[in-house]
Parts: structure tokens; sequence; C-alpha cells
């Protein structure tokens, strides 16, 4: 089991070092602080700096990639049914966040010798969903099935997750690209098709999970198309309310064209009269300008109100101060 804690993480000549990092064994509370610890690896020239390790009682594995994303496989999973180099959790980060991609009902298989697309930017994790199943007559056995997912390692957006023959897929020709073999009529994978979006989501809003929502934000970044729908998803969906609200005010606070409320003015959740909701802004509110209608009759307007919460939606243009 890794407890960790990675500050100032950086590798000298990245592109070269875009492999694996092994974590070696320690005793428990060994600590290394503001050293230079050479990792032996499969490439040469690459340093750990500022490394604060504590309570380490087995090896992990950290795959990089030169997008800036270190996946780390810890939590080493022992027993009959798990084979060498299995793990219990899976954490994307990059200098400014950090993502645990881990899901409960899966075990990860990782030596050190998978690879990174061509480009660096993506890497297939295998996992393991296993467990016992209670026959008929009253014997137990052990179930599992393998999936592949491939991870985008600029920002951790779980691109697909699939099972079956897919997981044989290798990159191939240089190029990001998943298939069978290297031969030309090869059956490949369209993973970047299956890319999760908000909008495709949209019927299950309410019931949607943590996890879900979150790989969500981190695969459609909110932004002036989706910026509406991720304001529903606030509203429906209880469990993940706080995080997303979090990613609406980061977005309007990050938007430039101010304005203020001329008169009372009712809010809509789409630019027709059918969306009006109960709420309302007052003369002198101060809103941040998304977007205007094709007909400059509707503005689509952020504001964030005394206690710091974001609100998205649309006003009347003729409420604004001109």
């Amino acid at each position: 089991m890794i407890a960790a804690s990675l500050s100032a993480l950086r590798f000298i000549s990245r592109r070269s070092c875009q492999r694996i990092i092994r974590v070696v064994s320690f005793p428990p509370s060994f600590l290394l602080l503001q050293g230079q610890w050479m990792i032996k690896h499969r490439y040469a020239g690459c340093f750990l700096f500022s490394l604060l390790i504590s309570g380490i009682s087995h090896a992990g594995v950290m795959i990089t990639s030169p997008e800036g994303g270190v996946l780390t496989f810890s939590q080493a999973k022992k027993g009959e049914h798990y084979d060498a180099n299995t793990w219990g959790k899976i954490v994307f980060s990059t200098k400014n966040m950090q993502a645990d991609l881990s899901q409960e009902d899966r075990y990860y298989t990782e030596d050190g010798s998978s690879q990174v697309s061509p480009s660096g930017r993506y890497l297939i994790v295998n996992s393991i969903s296993g467990g016992e199943l209670w026959q008929e007559d009253g014997t137990v056995t052990w179930s599992d099935r393998a999936y592949c997912s491939v991870v985008d390692m600029k920002n951790g957006c779980i691109t697909s997750d699939w099972s079956g023959e897919a997981c044989g897929y290798t990159w191939v020709g240089g190029k990001d690209i998943l298939a069978s073999s290297e031969k030309p009529n090869a059956d490949t994978f369209n993973f970047t098709a299956m890319r999760p979006t908000l909008r495709e989501s949209k019927g299950d809003f309410a019931l949607m999970e943590n996890a879900r929502v979150m790989n969500i934000m981190r695969c459609d970044v909110p932004g002036k198309g989706n910026i509406n729908d991720y304001q529903q998803l606030a509203t429906l969906n209880k469990l993940s309310a706080k995080a997303v609200r979090s990613q609406i005010a980061h977005y309007v606070n990050s938007l430039t064209v101010a304005a203020s409320i001329e008169s009372k003015a009712l809010l809509f959740t789409r630019a027709d009269e059918h969306s009006q909701t109960k709420a309302y802004l007052v003369a002198g509110d101060e809103i941040k300008i998304i977007q205007r209608s094709p007909d400059n009759q509707w503005v689509n307007v952020g504001y964030i109100n005394a206690k710091g919460s974001p609100l998205v939606a649309w006003i009347k243009a003729d409420t604004l101060i001109k």
C-alpha cells in the first residue's frame, strides 16, 4: 500500500522519460525531502525531486506522458485470485490537478510495460471485474471479466471503457490508432468517438453517479456550448452539485464581458418564453455575458451571488443596462 505525497514532481528531459517510473519499497515512515534521488528505470537521466513518502509497504507503478499526465497504480492486491502486479487504485495527476479514476468493482493490472500512444496522449489501462458466484448446488465459483480503458493523459478523461476482443488491440502505424494487427485491412477501434459528453447524458442527470459526473467534467470541459447543461446538472444531481457548481463558477469567473441588470430580469433555461423559471435578478446585479441569441433578443448570462454560488440562465436583452 502506498501512502505518498508527491510535491513538485518534475522530470529532466520529460520526453525522454515518458515511460515507467517504479516506486520501490521502503520501510514505514521513510522520508526523503528536497533530495535528488535517481530512479532506476528504462530511461536514464530522470530525477525525482521533493518526494515525501510515508508508510510504504508495497511497490507501486507510475506511468508518465509527455502531455504532462502521470497515472499512478497503488494498493497492491494479494490473494489466490490476483496475479502479480495487480492494483486496487489508480490516480491521475498533473501539476494542477489530481483525480481518482478507480472503480469499486475493478482491480487493475500493470507491470510497467504498457506504452502510451505514439503522440503520448493516450494510455490503455487494463482492469478486471471479479467476484464470487454462488451456484444452485451451493458451490462457490470465481468469475471475472476483463476491461480495457483508454485514458487521456492530458486531462484524465476515461475516453472509452470496453471489454471483449478489443482488449487485444495495440497502437499501430505510428499514430493514435488502435488496431487488431499491423495488417492494412486489420480491424480498428475508434475510441475517440466514444468520448463522453454531457449532452448525450442529459436524460440521466438526476441519477448519474458521482464518478461518472467527474469523468464527464474532465472529458467535456464546461464552456459556452455546454454551460447551460451543466447548470441543469447541478440542479438535478444533488450528489455532485457542489463539484459541478465549482466548475460553473470557475467558467463564469473566466468570462471577460460584464454588464449590469437595469430592471427585474426573469430567468429562463432557454432563449424562449416557455422556459421561464421562478428565479430572477434585480436591478444592480452584476453579471457576465456568455453569449447572445441570433436575433439579439436574449442574453445568456452567468451570475455569482454573495455566497459564491453560481447561476447560469437566459434573460431578455432589454433588462440589461445599455
